[in-house]
């Protein structure tokens, strides 16, 4: 076994002429509905990540093998971070050829619910130190929204939103005059309902399970518009990859 290391701060270089793999990795979103442009870095906490597990296998013996865990803050860097300090997630190694397969952890806890996110082959130099930046994406996941009450109102907007982007977007910067910032603004449901703010008619056609694809998980508000009274419900998508919503709009579910 190549052994087990647990990240706890701080750097675990051999005291001289170190062999190995420095680890850095942040978290990029999935979907890219308003373009490349619109797609955000996440904190460790946005991606709903505790923990970084990787399983590494010498290729010329394979049974040298290991896995390696470390707490998802311990290596997470952005990118001006990368360019200004070292990680401290590190795996000393002999030079060789290994097999790298990377798991992000819910749940310190539980790592049964482990989901592999990346893996490459990585070349370890004789006394060298390898650095290897890990962009990271979470699966997606599919939302469904069933809507209930079409026919008690006449206009609806719906919007979905960060719920707290200070906490999940790392390059986020706050303002207290400036409303949530919106998910993606062109995000469409099967049905073609709309999640960007667009007011649409209400009516019986309305009602029913619409599904939205490709969704990052995450803690989002969903604000309404139901006839100009606007209102707010939390959404926590992330527990499983197939969650639903029940909206009813002639009472809805949320605060004011």
């Amino acid at each position: 076994m190549l052994g087990l290391a647990i990240g706890a701060g701080g750097c675990v270089y051999p005291a001289s002429e170190p062999s190995g793999i420095e680890l850095s990795w942040r978290f990029v979103e999935h979907n890219e509905v308003d373009g490349e442009d619109a797609v955000q870095v996440r904190s460790c906490e946005g991606a709903r990540t505790e923990q970084l597990a990787f399983e590494i296998a010498d290729e010329d013996e394979p049974r040298r093998h290991g896995t390696f865990r470390f707490d998802c803050l311990t290596g997470y860097q952005t990118a001006i971070e990368l360019q200004t300090a070292a990680s401290d997630a590190f795996v000393p190694l002999r030079a060789g050829r290994y097999a790298v397969s990377v798991f992000a952890v819910d749940d310190a806890m539980n790592s049964l619910e482990a989901e592999r996110v990346e893996g490459r082959t990585v070349e370890v130099a004789d006394r060298g130190v390898n650095v290897e930046i890990w962009e990271l994406r979470r699966a997606p996941i599919t939302w469904s929204v069933e809507l209930r009450g079409g026919e008690s109102c006449e206009s609806l907007a719906l919007s979905l939103v960060y719920a707290a982007p200070e906490v999940d977007l790392p390059h986020y910067t706050p303002s207290n005059d400036e409303p949530l910032p919106l998910y993606r603004a062109e995000l469409r449901s099967d049905r073609d309902l709309t999640m960007g703010g667009q007011a649409i008619a209400c009516g019986a056609a309305i009602d029913g399970v619409h599904r939205f694809t490709g969704i990052d998980r995450g803690v989002y508000e969903l604000e309404l518009d139901i006839d100009g009274q606007a209102c707010r419900v939390r959404i926590d998508l992330g527990r499983s990859r197939d969650t639903t919503s029940v909206i009813d709009l002639a009472s809805p579910p949320c605060e004011g």
